[in-house]
């Protein structure tokens, strides 16, 4: 069964490049504005979107992603409500992938089974899932892999080899690696420890790794990507939409026009 991001990450790796990945937290906004975003982060080339599920209680997000949460919640934004937006962004014929990042909650409402059937009728790629861990996540990974939707796990500077491996075993199309430890927000150091850390991955792995936590400039995605297939920019990325769309007098297009923008500057860290 054909999946959009693994092909996607085929082939950058097979090409020797890499990409980036923006965070989306899916209603921040309006479910209007997360879909002209998305459509501007198409056309502008993102690799791939991590769209974010809101959720009450985002143990792993630092301050940007829970306001940005909240008043997604705030406004209504229901799981349902995303995967027809998804639904209808799929009708205009994108190819981009698109992974939702999200707490295992609300996707146990519908449980695994149900939840991967409906994603994957929306047109959802990907699975992240960071309160999953390898060995409690076969139900989940099964679920999703019988209905074509790629599990990703996580690893973090103080994985060893032997959880390090285990991860990677059990993700398809990349394995998400935290540059450091910690909630998402703060500015990732990008020191000897930490690009020691993504070269040991990298050395040990055959599947294709992403980096995040921290990312916001196009220095930074030069760095990583020297290590790494895909950057992936959350709380930076969701702060500038946030305040291009109320400086925009709560317009969608501010936002999306802002997204587009952004995208453009980070990815000139892709250049070489």
């Amino acid at each position: 069964m054909k999946n959009r991001l693994v092909t996607q990450m085929t082939s950058l790796r097979s090409a020797g490049q890499a990409g980036v990945a923006p965070y989306v937290t899916a209603g921040d906004g309006g479910l209007e504005t997360t879909l002209e975003v998305l459509r501007a982060l198409d056309s502008g080339g993102a690799a791939c979107v991590e769209l974010g599920i809101p959720f009450s209680d985002p143990i792993a997000d630092g301050p940007i992603l829970q306001a940005a949460a909240q008043r997604s919640l705030d406004g209504g934004t229901k799981l349902g409500g995303i995967l027809e937006m998804v639904k209808e962004f799929r009708q205009g014929g994108s190819e981009m992938p698109i992974a939702l990042f999200s707490y295992a909650n609300p996707l146990l409402h519908l449980g695994w089974e149900g939840a991967a059937r409906a994603s994957a009728e929306a047109g959802v790629d990907a699975w992240l899932i960071p309160d999953m861990i390898p060995e409690e996540g076969d139900e989940m990974s099964a679920a999703a892999q019988a209905h074509g939707i790629a599990p990703i796990f996580f690893v973090a500077p103080t994985s060893s080899d032997e959880r390090i491996a285990r991860a990677a075993n059990a993700s398809r199309g990349f394995l998400y690696a935290i540059g450091r430890v910690g909630v998402t927000g703060n500015a990732t150091t990008l020191d000897e420890s930490t690009l020691s850390f993504l070269a040991r991955i990298r050395a040990g792995c055959e599947l294709p790794l992403a980096v995040g936590f921290g990312l916001r400039d196009a220095t930074q995605i030069s760095a990583v990507t020297r290590h790494a297939d895909l950057a992936i920019v959350g709380s930076a990325f969701v702060q500038r939409i946030h305040e291009a769309f109320m400086a925009g007098n709560q317009a969608p297009h501010a936002a999306a026009n802002e997204a587009a923008l952004y995208l453009s500057e980070l990815m000139q860290g892709l250049k070489r």
